[in-house]
């Protein structure tokens, strides 16, 4: 990539991508364009209700008895997964999917909706925050959450790479020790981005890539924050610290997706622009990653489906987290063995 001076109307990445993605989820249906696991089978929406059923009414907090249980899907889409668990749960479950988009048409009546842009500065995501009980799903969420890309010079020093939103053309921007830094990575300061990257995926060679997943670790802190106790759930692709290290992931991960194909990665709004969380950054010391394919094979609604799946619906982690510092159950991480 060059670092000469261009003269395209240069973007850095995690402005260019937030603004992208905004744009193509507000003018495209999803399921128009990629397929997700959710499509290929209900066996995620069984796994989940059954991590929903109710713990022995003597270990439930008493503060808690009184409020609603619910489900919130964060980034619902056209509502797929909350239109098979409302097959799945008790009547007396809460169903709220939240998107950017309008409530689709074909919703059931009993599902609620926030049509809402969830960022990490959201007073009240569902209007409910605090109040409510349950689980926070964001499956394949995060991984729409733009981050600034980096790529590391022959110094092995870290660098901005900027884009050209109409093309995709990539220029090296600033290093991160440089003044200019501070205004070009979407909100996070030069300080915050190098600490990120030394922590969670350090330097291994000149001209290998990282997204800097600081921006989703804040992102993910405040949708812990929607219950007052129960789990956050991510489900997504995503990258472990050993594999990081060894630079198995050093191209960066950053892709584009359109009409159901990969594509160049052009954060112009006519793509979905995406790439691989690290869900170990995201996780508090409480919280827990497993693979997608312990957690459904170790529930027999699951391990039926997963051996029809294409391989890369089966690639997810699950990032489990309890939304209390100090949770009267047992972790769903403890009770999805066996």
């Amino acid at each position: 990539m060059s670092d000469a001076l261009s003269t395209l109307p240069l973007r850095t990445w995690v402005d260019a991508w937030n603004d992208a993605n905004h744009t193509f989820y507000t003018h495209h249906a999803p399921e128009q364009h990629f397929r997700t696991s959710i499509d290929a089978s209900a066996a995620i929406a069984r796994r989940i209700a059954a991590l929903l059923a109710p713990a022995p009414e003597h270990s439930r907090p008493a503060t808690d008895s009184s409020l609603p249980r619910c489900i919130v899907d964060i980034g619902s889409g056209s509502g797929a997964l909350l239109t098979q668990l409302a097959a799945l749960v008790d009547d007396e479950v809460t169903l709220m999917g939240v998107d950017v988009r309008p409530r689709p048409d074909d919703l059931p009546a009993a599902i609620l909706w926030r049509q809402v842009r969830v960022t990490r500065d959201v007073e009240d995501i569902t209007g409910m925050d605090g109040r409510i009980t349950g689980l926070v799903i964001a499956h394949e969420f995060l991984d729409d959450v733009a981050c600034p890309v980096i790529e590391l010079d022959d110094d092995l020093r870290p660098r901005i790479v900027q884009v050209e939103a109409a093309t995709g053309a990539e220029v090296l921007g600033p290093d991160l020790a440089d003044p200019a830094a501070e205004a070009l990575l979407g909100g996070i300061s030069p300080s915050q981005a190098r600490a990120w990257l030394d922590r969670w995926w350090p330097a291994t060679k000149p001209l290998a890539r990282r997204e800097v997943g600081l921006p989703r670790d804040l992102l993910w802190r405040r949708l812990t924050r929607i219950l007052a106790s129960g789990h956050a759930i991510a489900i997504d692709y995503a990258h472990r610290l050993d594999d990081r290290r060894s630079g198995l992931w050093d191209g960066g991960t950053v892709k584009g997706f359109v009409d159901g194909a990969p594509c160049r990665p052009r954060p112009d709004g006519s793509v979905n622009i995406t790439s691989h969380v690290a869900l170990d950054s995201c996780a508090s010391p409480h919280a827990t990653v497993r693979s997608q394919f312990d957690v459904l094979s170790t529930s027999a609604v699951g391990s039926r489906s997963l051996a029809s799946w294409p391989p890369d619906l089966g690639s997810f982690d699950w990032l489990i987290e309890p939304c209390t510092p100090a949770p009267a159950t047992p972790a769903l991480s403890e009770t999805m063995v066996g």
